[in-house]
């Protein structure tokens, strides 16, 4: 945790730092609250509850960084701003690793839309068509071997079941874009299901604060597991409407708690420029215009494989029963 502060007086007392409710701890095992949007279930329906469900993917991340500043107000006395930032990195994922919690992903997605009573056409069935013979894959590669994107100061891998199931996207289309012809699904005779995962560990945030003598910034990092988003769009047979959304199930929250630990978290550098601190502070009081108050640290999360691959299933499972319920209860 790195945590400045700008105090205004001698007599002024730290900012209390609250833990997120989403992320306070307990004993007891976390169990997901899922809020999720559903759109047009009746498509599931197309086919006579026929589906296909050719890949799935999981994206996790692999580091990133918060911040938050904070200056006085108008109404304080004095002036000045705190700023707190946090780096993380993440030890003990590799492509096989990752490629393996895909496929658990992809086979419980399966499983439980076949419980909801549907007839599921997986990869292996369809490896060979037309379709997915002719699809091109993702090739990108960063220094995992996997497709990298970045989101909010944060960087991510994201993985398939298999190399095979890694298709490519494109702007047009999205992850369906290479089962698209026409604006039309190449499969025609069942629904196309794409499940996706974002997680993201360790869990980070910074916050600052302004009381009337004193402003502070902190920046937090916790060793816990968030489920970022997760959707599952798909598309069915063709047909004109008005459209009310992606057709398919998605999360609504950003933040859902899906493991209080997912491995050892260590602070590896107090980065905090003290020097500077303590010359800005000396010509703040001589000067009366405030001094400027930052601190940071870098922090990094060594995977618990065990207790990670717990984090994600559990997120996992938690969202694809959302799934499964939207679509026994489509009509």
């Amino acid at each position: 945790m790195s945590h400045a502060k700008f105090g205004l007086s001698a007599l002024a007392l730290a900012a209390a730092s609250l833990l997120p409710s989403a992320l306070a701890q307990t004993a007891d095992p976390v169990r997901p609250v899922f809020n999720v949007t559903i759109v047009n279930p009746e498509d599931l329906l197309d086919y006579d509850k026929t589906v296909v469900v050719p890949t799935a993917y999981v994206t996790l991340l692999t580091d990133g960084r918060v911040s938050a500043v904070k200056q006085a107000g108008f109404f304080q006395r004095g002036s000045g701003s705190a700023g707190a930032s946090a780096s993380y990195r993440v030890q003990g994922i590799d492509k096989a690793y990752a490629q393996q919690l895909a496929r658990a992903a992809y086979e419980d997605f399966v499983a439980q839309m076949r419980q909801a009573g549907y007839k599921v056409v997986t990869y292996e069935d369809i490896r060979d068509s037309d379709p997915v013979k002719g699809a091109a894959r993702d090739t990108t590669a960063g220094p995992l071997g996997l497709p990298t994107s970045a989101q909010g100061g944060n960087n991510f891998v994201t993985a398939a079941p298999s190399d095979d199931q890694l298709f490519a996207s494109g702007f047009a289309g999205g992850k369906f874009s290479e089962f698209i012809s026409g604006g039309k699904s190449k499969f025609t005779d069942a629904t196309v299901i794409i499940p996706h995962y974002t997680f993201v560990a360790p869990q980070a945030w910074a916050e600052g604060s302004r009381g009337y003598n004193s402003v502070s910034a902190e920046a937090n990092v916790a060793p816990g597991m968030n489920l970022l988003v997760a959707n599952a769009h798909w598309m069915g047979a063709p047909k004109s409407r008005m459209m009310s959304g992606i057709p398919g199930v998605a999360t609504r929250e950003q933040v859902i708690n899906v493991s209080e630990k997912s491995g050892t978290l260590q602070k590896t550098a107090d980065t905090t420029p003290q020097a500077a601190n303590t010359i800005s502070s000396a010509l703040g009081a001589l000067t009366g215009s405030g001094s400027i108050q930052k601190s940071s640290g870098e922090y990094q999360l060594t995977i618990d494989r065990e207790a990670y691959t717990a984090g994600i299933l559990n997120g996992v499972r938690g969202f694809n029963a959302e799934v499964a319920k939207a679509a026994a209860a489509a009509k």
